[in-house]
């Protein structure tokens, strides 16, 4: 799964002079501008998450300091972690942007 598309891809929170533009009868929803902030800083973050076992698998592998069908087992369960680490954090952009994509930018003043 890759990441989804980056935050500047959706259209940002509608604030200041944009706001002033709407219709009286509209006000920016201060949902979508907590969802995008949201998705702004996850997807800022992510790479660091995603990246959390590189260090422990490259390690393991580049050095004898443990050899022996335990340290296989034992690095290809790393291997496995890091994979599932990197779909977890995927998932999480991913539920982000689906939860931004459908949210509405404006909402009508009761």
């Amino acid at each position: 799964m890759a990441a989804p598309p980056p935050p500047g891809s959706l259209p940002p929170p509608i604030s200041g002079a944009a706001s002033a533009r709407l219709s009286p009868a509209e006000q920016p929803n201060p949902e979508y501008q907590q969802l995008y902030q949201a998705y702004a800083d996850a997807y800022g973050s992510i790479d660091r998450l995603r990246q959390a076992l590189d260090g422990p698998v490259k390690t393991l592998g580049g050095t004898d300091a443990w050899l022996g069908p335990e340290a296989r087992q034992w690095g290809g369960q790393l291997d496995a972690g890091r994979g599932r680490l990197r779909k977890a954090a995927d998932r999480i952009l991913w539920d982000l942007y689906d939860r931004l994509s459908a949210t509405q930018r404006t909402i009508t003043r009761v």
